[in-house]
């Protein structure tokens, strides 16, 4: 009777908090369109024009507009795309004259629905536009980009040839059994049922862009201030409805053949490789690495460190698992931000990274991770 007890006190736990949470999007959703009839958007026009190419770009500034998001709209300008950016935060007068001259419109919203409450608002002003539009990027502020050499990406992804392109795709692995890594096999299988794109950076052309399955998206999403949930109602949400229409779709992050590329490495490198991989959030995982990291040479030990590497990117995401290796010998020109307040060793990965970063464009993005770092773990991180 006990155990049938406590199921029964667990199903119904869950059952209100799930009815709570629905009953919190409810009132989220009727509070912001309250909010948007009387007026709570501020509209300001840009000097850029409306153009073939569209972008919308969200922001969160917390700290106030800062260079990189400067160079975020500059690369998308300077690539063409007009661009609608939307600030999930209030912005001084200050900050509007540094966005202007390069945007079509910058929008100033509540925040609500995180950046996909962000996206739709910059759909809605774009909705006269889109269908005639020949590509569509939507980009947020969560990563830096471009990091150096990077600034062409939206090209990168028209290049792919395909109907809807992402930066970077999760769950495109079989998941190991829990920490069970010895002997993991990297088995890229976009078909998977989780299988979707990061929304950091998503492309997408006229075909798109005219399917019905896009359009129903976007006038079907239950916005939530939830994290987790808008990742599944927006991000995983729209790359299975989209492939489920049938749509064409690729990355430009190449870990199709990640096993392949460090299967090249010598003991030394791949020792390297998951030295300076990020783990925001598994203790577990983090353990286990550093157990791998100390085991000495011998029989065995390369085939343990490929498969720890493996494991842990299929584990962590490759949008945060291995930003070194990503960017300096895949080419990837964005970096996670949130793994510098995640934790301590993912802080220092990163900082070991942007620190190596070229020109001014490296060192203003170093300069602003370090600020990030030491707000979260104190003076001391990056010394």
């Amino acid at each position: 009777m006990g155990a049938l007890k406590d199921r029964l006190t667990r199903s119904l736990n869950w059952r209100l908090s799930q009815a709570h949470r629905h009953l919190k999007d409810i009132t989220g959703s009727m509070r912001y369109a309250v909010q948007r009839r009387a007026g709570a958007l501020a509209v300001t026009e840009g000097a850029a024009q409306p153009a073939e190419r569209l972008a919308v770009y969200t922001l969160f500034p917390q700290q106030g507009i800062q260079t990189s998001h400067i160079h975020a709209l500059r690369a998308l300008y300077d690539c063409g795309y007009a661009t609608v950016a939307v600030s999930n935060l209030p912005l001084t007068e200050k900050d509007r004259a540094r966005l202007a001259p390069l945007v079509w419109k910058l929008i100033e919203r509540p925040n609500f629905g995180y950046d996909f409450g962000a996206y739709r608002e910059g759909l809605r002003a774009l909705a006269s536009h889109t269908a005639s539009a020949q590509r569509l990027v939507l980009m947020n502020d969560s990563v830096w980009f471009p990091l150096p050499g990077g600034a062409d990406w939206p090209l990168q992804a028209e290049g792919l040839d395909v109907d809807f392109a992402g930066a970077v795709s999760n769950y495109g692995v079989p998941m190991p059994e829990a920490l069970a890594l010895d002997g993991f096999q990297w088995r890229y299988d976009p078909g998977l049922p989780q299988f979707h794109y990061c929304s950091f950076a998503l492309s997408f052309g006229p075909k798109a862009l005219q399917d019905p399955a896009f359009a129903r998206f976007w006038r079907r999403i239950r916005l939530t201030d939830n994290k987790f949930h808008t990742v599944l109602r927006g991000e995983v949400a729209l790359s299975r409805a989209l492939i489920g229409a049938g749509l064409s779709h690729a990355e430009t992050l190449r870990i199709r053949t990640l096993d392949a590329g460090l299967e090249t490495l010598s003991g030394a490198e791949l020792h390297h490789f998951v030295a300076e991989l990020a783990i925001p959030e598994d203790h577990r995982l983090e353990a286990l690495r550093q157990r791998v990291l100390a085991e000495p040479e011998g029989p065995g030990q390369r085939a343990r460190l490929l498969s720890a590497a493996l494991g842990i990117v299929a584990l962590t995401g490759p949008a945060y698992a291995m930003p070194a290796y990503a960017h300096e010998v895949l080419g990837h020109p964005f970096l996670k931000k949130s793994p510098l307040r995640l934790s301590r060793p993912s802080a220092e990965a990163t900082l070991r990274l942007t620190q190596r970063l070229p020109g001014t464009v490296g060192a203003t993005i170093h300069a602003e991770a370090l600020e990030l770092a030491r707000a979260r773990f104190g003076a001391g991180i990056g010394n």
